[in-house]
């Protein structure tokens, strides 16, 4: 067995850390995103748990600066609309509604993804569009440009790029645990100071 077998109280957390610190990243510095970090944050995605093992998704790298610019203007009325025209790459995440959980895995895929970029220097943010009703038009064309099949759903836009400096957060504004948490039944609050836990 190996070290991964027996985790150890001095081990770094380094999933965790970079769950702590990972936040949405929408201007990038000009280094190209290097092809075998790309693998590895696809990889990251390949690697992610689905619904009955079904992996209904697919991903398109999209590069090619004209191609970018195309999108982003599929995706104009997005606050992050001018972040896609002027990023290293992005990448479109396409499920498959065979799966009842196809929405979900998709989501977990892009989260492997973004941690893993994170871990590696870079950062990402999601792009989707106008909102709601007017999001699925949006949707619509892209999906024609990139030749994604009618019976397939895009989900997002995800654009990946190296991070600038001093772009570390050391505090994120989140609820609480007590305001989101329970225990056994809904509104009965956890006690987070409990020693004990129930088999």
């Amino acid at each position: 067995m190996n070290h991964r077998d027996h985790p150890s109280t001095t081990e770094r957390h380094y999933v965790f850390e970079a769950i702590e610190s990972n936040i949405a990243i929408r201007s990038f510095s000009k280094q190209p995103v290097e092809n075998d970090k790309l693998l590895m944050i696809l990889e990251a995605a390949r690697q992610c748990q689905s619904g009955k093992n079904l992996q209904p998704w697919y991903f398109i790298v999209i590069r090619d600066r004209s191609a970018l610019t195309i999108l982003s203007s599929y995706m104009s009325g997005d606050v992050d609309e001018i972040e896609l025209k002027n990023a290293p790459l992005a990448v479109a995440v396409i499920s498959n509604p065979i799966s009842e959980f196809h929405v979900v895995d998709a989501g977990r895929a892009i989260q492997n993804m973004t941690l893993a970029a994170w871990e590696m220097g870079m950062g990402s943010t999601m792009i989707s569009g106008l909102e709601p009703p007017d999001r699925e038009s949006c949707r619509d064309q892209v999906k024609r440009f990139l030749g994604v099949p009618e019976n397939l759903k895009l989900i997002d836009l995800v654009i990946f790029g190296h991070r600038k400096a001093n772009t570390i957060v050391r505090s994120k504004n989140r609820k609480k645990l007590t305001d989101i948490v329970f225990i056994e039944k809904f509104g009965i609050p956890l006690k987070l100071d409990q020693s004990s836990t129930t088999a």
